[in-house]
């Protein structure tokens, strides 16, 4: 008994995936030609609609790398300190590349209301607000940082020609923010380098005037080859540190206190002040950063006094010296209207368009409208039997069908009532 049931439930499971496998394949052929004409009749719609699709194009052009010490900021006292990056990539992100600034820049306000002023595209786009100018543009811009650091500007519009331009335009009012911004900056630091300048012009006249008279009553006082040496190394490492201070004060108006550029000058000047208490008096811990307490106390207090003074000079001079190279190289910067931006493939009216993309369009639809006619197909064949097969069920839907309907049509009655009344 228990093997005829096995043997009968086999059988069965058997003529069932049959079943299934023919009345899938029956089913396609029953409706193979509504399936065919929707596929040809969807594709010939979607055809026919695109054409009506006005064509777009994209203009692209590329600009180099910027370079990250062809700028502005060359540090204070660069050839005691080293070499220090443009004010413009100081300023940056550690994770972030000058080319990342760029484009950056490329989607600023700034650089973008400009443009769009120059060809009155909200005109074009047919709208009045700026904002809603703005989300237009950003729609159809793209800009692009490649590997090698090469950036690329891609503009899309309906007229080839403004779409040349407007990505040409983009490159200049680029340029014309650079130029704002580092003539900007230098202005900033030659200012604060010409307040410093004055004064350590005074203490520099202060200390000449003060090792004059010093002179002047003790005629007799000079100082051995050994102790000018002494003094000339503590007042260069002087002038170092101070040097490397205000570059500190400068450079610290355009970034954060934890840049890498800070941190290092930081370590620098503790590494000057170590040397200064070495050289001064022995010990790495130099007191208030006094360069008054050289170990000669053997030596007279006339002498004594003579190092002091000299010193002094040593490091005004030195010190003036630093600030008066940078001073003219400020100066420079701020007039200097070279460009900053270098074009590598300029912006040229394209010859094709960029979409609508017809061919891609059809396909996509045929194949959607395969889709859904076979989905169709076995719904309608599922609904044919349920009537044939389960009259019952199949009364039941028409029935919660009826519900829907009258429904609908209630809520259509209430919506052109109010209507009517309005």
């Amino acid at each position: 008994m228990t093997e005829e049931k096995s043997d009968n439930s086999e059988s069965t499971s058997t003529e069932l995936e049959n079943i299934n496998l023919y009345s899938y394949l029956a089913v396609l052929v029953k409706y193979r030609r509504f399936i065919f004409f929707n596929f040809i009749l969807i594709c010939f719609v979607v055809a026919l609609f695109s054409l009506f699709l006005p064509n777009w194009y994209r203009a692209k052009t590329t600009l180099l790398p910027p370079e990250r010490g062809g700028g502005l900021g060359i540090g204070l006292a660069s050839s005691l300190l080293g070499e220090f990056s443009s004010f413009s990539s100081l300023s940056l992100p550690m994770t972030a590349t000058p080319s990342d600034v760029f484009a950056a820049i490329l989607k600023s306000r700034a650089v973008v209301e400009p443009v769009m002023k120059e060809e009155n595209l909200l005109n074009v786009y047919g709208v009045r607000k700026k904002e809603d100018g703005l989300k237009e543009f950003f729609s159809h811009l793209q800009v692009k940082v490649e590997n090698e650091g090469i950036i690329s500007i891609e503009f899309e519009d309906k007229n080839r020609e403004r779409a040349a331009r407007v990505a040409n335009l983009l490159v200049e009012e680029l340029d014309r923010v650079n130029q704002l911004t580092n003539t900007s900056k230098a202005k900033n630091a030659r200012i604060f380098i010409e307040e410093r300048l004055s004064q350590t012009q005074i203490k520099l006249k202060a200390a000449e005037d003060s090792l004059k008279g010093f002179q002047e009553r003790n005629k007799a006082i000079v100082l051995d080859e050994q102790m000018k040496a002494t003094v000339q190394a503590a007042a260069e490492l002087k002038a170092e540190m101070t040097s490397a201070e205000i570059q500190m004060n400068v450079l610290g108006r355009n970034m954060s206190p934890d840049h890498p550029q800070i941190q290092q000058l930081r370590s620098r000047i503790n590494e000057i002040r170590k040397q200064l208490g070495l050289l001064e008096s022995g010990s790495a811990n130099a007191k208030d950063n006094k360069v008054l307490g050289v170990p000669f106390s053997q030596a007279p207090s006339l002498s004594l006094e003579l190092v002091r003074l000299t010193r002094e000079v040593k490091i005004q001079e030195k010190l003036f010296e630093l600030l008066t190279q940078q001073y003219e190289q400020y100066k420079i910067e701020e007039t200097k209207d070279t460009p900053t931006v270098q074009v590598l493939d300029k912006a040229s009216p394209p010859e094709t368009k960029y979409k609508p993309k017809r061919a891609t369009m059809v396909l996509i639809a045929g194949i959607v409208s395969l889709f859904l006619s076979v989905i169709f197909s076995f719904s309608l064949e599922y609904i044919e039997r349920t009537k044939r097969k389960q009259p019952e069920d199949y009364r039941k839907v028409e029935e919660m069908i009826s519900v829907v309907r009258k429904d609908l049509a209630g809520l259509k009655n209430m919506i052109s009532f109010k209507k009517n009344k309005g």
